[in-house]
């Protein structure tokens, strides 16, 4: 006699062919999977913030031009780097660097909640504390808990504006809102205030 399937009666994200998170899938392709843990790293010439899967198998980088005092620059490097080609790459990095100050040890950051730009400079708005207030469908929601502003351009390539009392006014902003690294919270928010009652 056949076996019933009743999986099909299930919801999809507790269907067993629903998919399984790429920390736990020895065939996980490494281009669909969340990033949930970053490093940022400086040089003199960019930004590097390098971001991992929840157990540090995958990692991909985001490249941030400083060397451009009013124009933004975002570039991602295409590569899913394993632990040891991201390892590889941070020390070329260094050692292509050294002359101009080297790659500063890494700071650990939670997410980027955007950039903004005053007057001149653009700015990065980083996540640097957060705190779980929940989880949807097994998904951690977190609440931003502080933030942390942080001039793209250089220091030698800003301008007399960027430094203007004016300008270091704003790195007063206060982000408040929360995040997840796989569903849309705001979309969710917002839909379920703008239905009619």
């Amino acid at each position: 006699m056949a076996k019933l399937d009743n999986s099909s009666k299930l919801p999809p994200f507790v269907r067993p062919s629903a998919k399984i998170h790429p920390a736990n899938d020895p065939e996980a392709d490494p281009y669909s999977y969340s990033l949930e843990k970053f490093r940022l790293y400086e040089t003199k010439a960019r930004f590097y913030i390098i971001g991992s899967d929840r157990n540090k198998r995958f990692f991909r980088v985001l490249k941030i031009d400083r060397m451009e005092p009013s124009d933004l620059n975002i570039s991602e490097d295409p590569v899913a780097y394993s632990p040891q080609e991201v390892k590889s790459l941070l020390q070329r990095i260094a050692e292509g660097n050294r002359a101009t100050g080297g790659l500063t040890p890494a700071r650990k950051v939670y997410g980027i909640a955007g950039c903004i730009k005053f007057l001149e400079s653009y700015y990065l708005i980083l996540v640097t504390k957060r705190r779980q207030i929940g989880c949807i469908c097994g998904h951690a929601i977190y609440s931003i808990d502080e933030s942390q502003l942080i001039t793209i351009p250089h220091a030698s390539i800003q301008t007399d504006i960027a430094h203007a009392k004016n300008e270091l006014s704003f790195e007063v902003v206060r982000v408040d809102f929360g995040i997840s690294g796989l569903i849309q919270v705001g979309d969710i928010l917002m839909q379920e205030n703008l239905r009619p009652s």
